[in-house]
């Protein structure tokens, strides 16, 4: 981005040219360019960490992560003239208006056009001062509006480099690799929970790990081994191994069912904050309507099935349910047809003088027969020729 001349012209004051570039950068592959994953340990371990900036403006963060830079022994270079490398003056003398002169963000093809990710800016630029790369991080104390496509800042990456280096070492390439571990909004919220500067840049680095590992090929296989609805046609012989759809679902999920109830709350990714809120708010989305239907079945069935029923009834079956589904946070609503269904249940036992409770038994007990008969038979696998 370079700036043109003011104009001369009296008729339009202060008038200035911008010209702007924008090109397209390639994310990084941690699992081909091993030798940036070489170089960026020894740039994190030099790193420079700020947590919980309260500056406010975009030029006032940027000034306190180049002063934080000096201060941590990062080289020494004047401030004000990196400040002035960092943004291009885009007015006169009487009108101080910045705008920055080199960033990287993340951005999304949309139908529309292009959505940023606008929670986090990477700020780059090559100053000749430098000997080697500089790298600060900065978390905000509160998301800034910096306007345009950066409307809820979080993180500040600021990468300066000499000018004349390698050009796996370039200010442009580092930045690319940071750019692409930001771009995980999963990483981004686990930053968000750190409390020092040393987790900081541990979790720094086992991002980089994790996008090192090759993983995909594995897991693809596996499913497709494993899956009898991936990409096979259906077949006869298919439904009448019986039992073989429970026994392959139980093969693939039982290493997997311990993790499903312990992840939010043990180990490396444990986020109990969120595990509590996600139960009260689960808790709540089903409660509010076991309580109104259960109201309007009490009034249809004449108290046969009334709130507290239609309470005990949810509270079993969701125990069960996420026992046996290998999913702890499951929603087992009552909804309105089904209270039409309970209702028409009841006209039919009033007009054909049956016991309420019995047929309603009945039927629950037929349903599970059918559903058990289905499991066995395979006939799920009906569900790979219906699209949406």
């Amino acid at each position: 981005m370079a700036e043109g001349e003011p104009s001369a012209d009296p008729e339009y004051p202060g008038l200035g040219l911008l010209n702007t570039t924008r090109k397209y950068v390639k994310p990084m592959n941690f699992q081909e360019e091993v030798r940036s994953q070489r170089d960026l340990d020894t740039v994190l371990a030099q790193a420079s960490i700020l947590l919980d900036e309260k500056a406010d403006t975009l030029d006032e963060v940027l000034r306190r992560m180049l002063t934080h830079m000096v201060e941590d022994g990062q080289g020494s270079y004047d401030v004000d003239k990196v400040m002035n490398l960092l943004f291009t003056d885009t007015g006169g003398k009487e009108r101080n208006v910045h705008l920055l002169s080199e960033t990287i963000q993340g951005v999304t093809s949309t139908s529309t056009g292009v959505c940023y990710q606008q929670s986090w800016l990477c700020v780059l630029s090559n100053v000749r001062s430098l000997q080697r790369r500089h790298v600060c991080i900065a978390r905000l104390k509160r998301p800034q509006n910096w306007g345009g496509n950066c409307c809820e800042a979080r993180y500040v990456i600021l990468i300066l480099a000499p000018p004349r280096t390698k050009s796996t070492k370039t200010a442009i390439e580092l930045s690319r690799t940071f750019a692409t571990m930001f771009s995980n909004i999963s990483f981004r919220q686990k930053l968000l929970e750190v409390k020092t500067q040393e987790e900081f840049k541990k979790e720094l680095v086992y991002q980089r790990q994790q996008l090192s590992i090759d993983t995909e090929n594995p897991v693809i296989e596996e499913v497709e081994d494993s899956d009898p609805r991936r990409g096979k046609p259906l077949q006869c012989e298919e439904f009448f191994k019986v039992g073989k759809g429970v026994y392959d679902d139980l093969r693939r999920r039982l290493p997997y069912y311990p993790s499903d109830f312990t992840d939010g709350i043990t180990g490396k990714d444990r986020c109990l904050l969120k595990y509590t809120t996600t139960a009260i708010f689960l808790y709540i989305a089903i409660l509010l309507p076991a309580i109104a239907f259960g109201s309007l079945n009490d009034e249809s069935t004449r108290g046969e099935i009334d709130v507290q029923k239609t309470i005990v009834g949810q509270s079993i079956g969701g125990l069960i349910y996420s026992l046996f589904a290998g999913s702890p946070l499951v929603i087992p609503l009552t909804t309105a047809p089904l209270a039409i269904f309970i209702s028409v249940i009841r006209g039919i036992c009033d007009d054909y003088e049956l016991d309420f409770d019995a047929f309603y038994a009945c039927i629950g007990l037929w349903n599970s027969l059918f559903l058990i008969l289905g499991g066995l038979f395979n006939v799920s696998l009906f569900m790979k020729l219906f699209k949406r």
